[in-house]
């Protein structure tokens, strides 16, 4: 996903539709006025090439990440496993959208959603919206606003949480890019910054000064409602250079969550290391 990859997604039976919404300011902030890669990218293929070869004698499977800096619209991938069903990193549209609808009186739902990714409070988030097509509207104008212009958010049932939706990496990455940057957003990234165990895996625990990260992870059935895991993070990284939005992903061949969030952990670990390679962002006006 160094250029982002069109992928279309069907909308699933019974899904609200989502309108087309326009984006925040006009143009995208190329790329290049963010800085360049301080290494070529020939260069962390290769790197990323031995790290995956090294991770299919125990840890066998696919994997992808990508990584755009915030403010930016021109994300870097790298992996075979280029998009996937959101599952719950999904939930952070979703609570800013019904934080910005409700405000102080879905806090609740809203903490345990991100927090604990307890799928009942997301659920009450996602009715509050309205429900089906209204809430699909409502969390398609937080991706809009955060420059993913792909996805479409998707629910089988009128209620129902729509972690179905499959959400391209690099879409992902630039959303998170842009995450921090929109008004209101603060209080969401804080409970990202506050995950429980059961989301500590991937960059949750970037170690160096200056460096910290706010993250949502997410896990289910890759395909039908059953059979093999795939694994998910959503994260923000920052670092004294700048900042990045970031997508990992991982589909372990065994199927098994403990696997995948292995997995996760290892791109992740490689994209800390190699963090300082990439060009850095900020929000305007920071």
């Amino acid at each position: 996903m160094g250029s982002a990859v069109v992928v279309t997604t069907a909308v699933l039976a019974g899904s609200g539709t989502a309108q087309a919404f326009p984006l925040p300011g006009g143009e995208f902030l190329p790329n290049g006025s963010l800085g360049a890669p301080v290494v070529p990218k020939a260069e962390l293929d290769k790197s990323f090439r031995a790290l995956t070869k090294a991770m299919a004698k125990n840890l066998p499977g696919r994997v992808g990440v990508a990584i755009t800096p915030v403010n930016g619209d021109t994300p870097t991938s790298f992996g075979s496993l280029k998009t996937a069903r959101a599952w719950s990193t999904l939930k952070v549209p979703v609570a800013i959208a019904a934080q910005r609808k409700l405000g102080p009186a879905v806090l609740a739902e809203e903490t345990k959603s991100i927090e604990l990714s307890d799928n009942e409070a997301a659920e009450a988030l996602w009715g509050a919206l309205g429900g089906g097509a209204a809430s699909v509207d409502a969390v398609t104008a937080v991706l809009r606003e955060g420059h993913d212009v792909r996805t479409r958010v998707d629910s089988e049932l009128t209620d129902s949480y729509p972690g179905l939706t499959r959400w391209d990496l690099t879409d992902q990455s630039i959303f998170a890019a842009h995450l921090p940057c929109l008004p209101g957003t603060g209080e969401v990234i804080g409970h990202m910054r506050n995950v429980g165990p059961n989301q500590q895996w991937g960059v949750a625990r970037p170690k160096g000064k200056g460096v910290s990260a706010a993250v949502k992870g997410g896990w289910g059935p890759a395909t039908g409602t059953g059979g093999k895991n795939v694994v998910r993070q959503l994260a923000v990284v920052w670092t004294p250079a700048g900042a990045y939005g970031v997508s990992l992903a991982a589909l372990p061949a065994s199927g098994s969550l403990t696997d995948g969030n292995a997995m996760v952990t290892r791109v992740g670990q490689w994209l800390l290391r190699n963090i300082g390679k990439f060009p850095a962002g900020r929000c305007p006006g920071l």
